[in-house]
């Protein structure tokens, strides 16, 4: 009976609906040395880099990250007086992807500050919900399996993937019901701080992030959409001959050519980097 279902139309793409209301970051528009430490490269291709490089690049940026969020939880009092660790633990392991593992998309801004504010709200939410059973202290093991197999499930539809928010889950049911809701914060913040060590430690010899959003183009060019028929009369009538050319002969048209996984650029027509990836994607959608 399974054999006759089409599984593959069980799908759902967040990114439909979110991507035209993202607008496309504006960071070409900076000053390049601000731009350069928000992973924006222009047409220059990232230079290569050996692997003793980036170890060292991975033990400053994974030290200073833990460091600053660490400090940062230590000398707020709102922070103490909602008995917040000195650092939750989930930030250890996201160091690891921030610094070491930059182009993964699971070391990106969306995943890596979107993920912990996931984890952190349903963490706390089934928490809550499993302490008004008489029997919730007897099974934090069933709450917390809930809560990681939860946020994982609603990670993977809003393209938000982490690991270390699974460990955060955990925590906000196992052992954050004193600090109850302010968790959310200080997974928030605590995202934020990770994330702007990442931007200075990691845009000195490397580029992070690869995105911000989605690997997707998210300008919207203009296109004007027509129907075959037109198209053919537009074309016929271009390569019909006409009186000039009788004295002088046309310019040849020059033509962008895509197809499946290919694009075809006239050598005389220059493009950037950014359009050629956008063109590259577009390629990718031809079946």
């Amino acid at each position: 009976m399974l054999n006759n279902v089409d599984f593959s139309r069980w799908h759902v793409d967040i990114d439909k609906y979110l991507n035209p209301l993202i607008p496309r970051p504006p960071w070409r528009w900076l000053p390049r040395p601000i731009s350069h430490f928000l992973g924006y490269r222009g047409d220059k291709p990232p230079k290569n880099l050996g692997n003793l490089v980036i170890v060292f690049w991975t033990l400053i940026g994974v030290f200073c990250g833990v460091l600053v969020v660490a400090e940062v939880t230590m000398h707020v009092p709102s922070f103490q007086n909602h008995h917040a660790p000195i650092i939750v633990a989930s930030f250890g392991a996201a160091a690891v992807l921030e610094f070491s593992a930059i182009d993964s998309p699971f070391a990106q801004p969306r995943s890596a500050v979107l993920s912990q504010v996931i984890a952190s709200t349903i963490g706390i939410g089934i928490g809550r919900l499993f302490a008004l059973s008489p029997h919730a202290e007897s099974l934090p093991q069933v709450g917390g399996a809930l809560a990681c197999a939860i946020t994982t499930a609603v990670m993977v539809l809003t393209k938000t993937i982490h690991p270390p928010a699974g460990a955060t889950a955990l925590l906000a049911v196992t052992e954050g019901y004193e600090i109850g809701w302010f968790l959310i914060l200080i997974m928030f913040l605590g995202s934020i701080m990770m994330q702007a060590v990442a931007l200075v430690i990691n845009n000195i010899q490397r580029r992070f992030p690869v995105y911000w959003w989605t690997p997707e183009p998210l300008s919207r060019p203009e296109v004007v959409v027509e129907d075959i028929e037109s198209t053919r009369e537009r074309k016929q009538e271009s390569l019909a001959p006409s009186a000039s050319d009788d004295d002088t002969q046309a310019t040849p048209p020059m033509h962008i050519i895509l197809e499946r996984g290919r694009v075809t650029v006239p050598d005389n027509l220059w493009i950037t980097a950014e359009e050629m990836e956008f063109l590259e994607q577009i390629s990718l959608r031809i079946r």
